[in-house]
């Protein structure tokens, strides 16, 4: 009975240790509050930076052509009081519900951010946030205006991330898509 107790008690302190680093997360921004708002944020990708402020395009479009509209309208808005989220990395972003400025793409001020874990394949060396701000930096992808990540591929025996982008501004019918490859080489410290 002393073994089986003994037992127990390790086998409890190593669940209580797995919860424990289970609850600390560095992929979330310091702005990120633990008991994060009940109602839904604006998610996207971080595809700009100015100062500050980001921009967060959302590659989950709206069809308004029934109104005349654009068939691909991608949300976009660009965020002050964001200091930390990198760009190519996935947020949420919960602002402080002062009013909205509506050109295209929006603005708000943030009050909180979550910033999701980037993904980073077995075999990769990049993160996926890393392949995506490696091809927005590519000449091809600097020539879009509102990028909008629709797609992020890792080949690994081929060694390269393949991401699909649109240019949310774009005003042709279809907005054509690019697809930038990005070499998945070990960044430099």
């Amino acid at each position: 009975m002393t073994n089986l107790r003994i037992v127990c008690t390790i086998l409890s302190i190593w669940i209580l240790g797995l919860t424990g680093c289970a609850g600390s997360n560095e992929c979330n921004s310091a702005q990120t509050i633990a008991n994060s708002p009940t109602e839904k944020g604006f998610t996207g990708y971080v595809v700009e930076r100015k100062d500050n402020s980001i921009l967060v395009v959302d590659p989950a479009y709206e069809d308004f052509s029934s109104n005349g509209g654009k068939s691909r309208y991608y949300p976009a808005k660009w965020f002050s009081n964001a200091p930390d989220p990198q760009i190519g990395s996935y947020v949420e972003v919960w602002t402080d519900g002062g009013p909205e400025n509506e050109p295209y793409p929006g603005q708000a001020r943030a009050e909180k951010i979550a910033v999701s874990c980037p993904n980073t394949p077995e075999g990769a060396h990049l993160s996926e946030a890393d392949a995506i701000r490696g091809g927005l930096y590519l000449p091809d992808g600097e020539k879009l205006r509102v990028p909008v990540i629709e797609d992020v591929q890792f080949y690994q025996d081929a060694g390269t991330w393949t991401i699909r982008i649109r240019d949310a501004m774009s005003t042709t019918k279809n907005q054509d898509e690019i697809e930038i490859r990005v070499e998945d080489v070990e960044p430099v410290e």
